[in-house]
């Protein structure tokens, strides 16, 4: 499964690709970055790079894509889950056609809803730049003649 995230990784590798990135759950600040990357398996990601990843949803047999965008109080397993069940339902009803990648912001799971509510908010709204960013990134990608020759 493809992702996209602002959450920090427990270790930076910048320039570098990250083969190992595991996401620091303790810290709720979103990073000015975004990784594009895969889940392997549960707790085992690898970044993949922008280009790596719209390259792999080009050549993918998926006729459309859909961001999926969680709310509050999820963290990342939880997401994984719920976007393969999205997945599946996707599938039974036309395969090959809608191809859901989650974006995860970095968010906790706090005790009580509203603590975890106004604290999330202030991540999600971090985020905004980090996506924003990744959005400018798809449009270059799409417009260039050498990235994306067809």
């Amino acid at each position: 499964m493809f992702f996209i995230t602002s959450r920090q990784p427990t270790k930076n590798t910048e320039p570098e690709l990250n083969t190992d990135f595991v996401f620091d759950l303790e810290n709720n600040a979103s990073s000015r970055a975004f990784f594009c990357c895969r889940r392997i398996k549960k707790d085992v990601h690898e970044e993949i790079g922008s280009k790596g990843l719209l390259s792999a949803i080009k050549e993918s047999k998926y006729r459309q894509v859909l961001l999926y965008i969680h709310g509050f109080s999820n963290l990342p397993e939880q997401v994984f889950e719920n976007v393969r069940e999205f997945q599946t339902l996707c599938n039974k009803k036309k395969d090959g056609e809608v191809l859901v990648i989650p974006v995860i912001w970095p968010c906790d799971n706090d005790l009580g809803i509203v603590k975890d509510y106004w604290d999330d908010q202030k991540s999600a709204d971090q985020s905004a730049f980090a996506f924003a960013r990744m959005f400018q990134k798809f449009m270059e990608w799409r417009s260039s003649a050498t990235l994306n020759p067809e």
